[in-house]
């Protein structure tokens, strides 16, 4: 998943939160103009939730989509747990970073270049802290 769809979907799970509130507030004040609705609505929310925050949690018990460091070089894995790239440590001839602190996420993008004409092993690790 890219950095932008991402974002996207968090902020349509924050948009999804807000019409949850604001459905259970109908049903608060109005509750004859709301019929039933607020059920579906949090049972949409629970599962949007749910999948999420078990997908989350899953990947990172299983260690998959990870960047390991190892003694002979750095090995990336895909969110399946499958290593995408790797590149050994007497193959590196320098590292750049980047790093974007937005208003509600950051972000440090490595680029680790090598003595082969391959291209560079590039990932993107969310936070603030390097």
């Amino acid at each position: 998943m890219t950095l932008f769809a991402g974002t996207l979907l968090q902020i349509l799970r924050g948009f999804l939160l807000i019409a949850w509130v604001v459905m259970a507030g109908f049903t608060v004040f109005t509750p004859d103009q709301v019929d039933g609705n607020l059920a579906w609505t949090t049972t949409v929310v629970i599962t949007v939730y749910a999948v999420r925050f078990g997908w989350l949690g899953l990947t990172a018990r299983l260690g998959m989509n990870r960047c390991y460091l190892l003694m002979e070089g750095v090995a990336v894995t895909n969110r399946f747990g499958r290593v995408t790239d790797s590149v050994a440590w007497s193959d590196v001839t320098g590292i750049q970073q980047t790093t974007v602190v937005e208003l509600y996420m950051g972000a440090h993008r490595m680029e680790i270049h090598r003595n082969q004409s391959a291209k560079p092993l590039t990932f993107l690790a969310p936070g603030v802290k390097s």
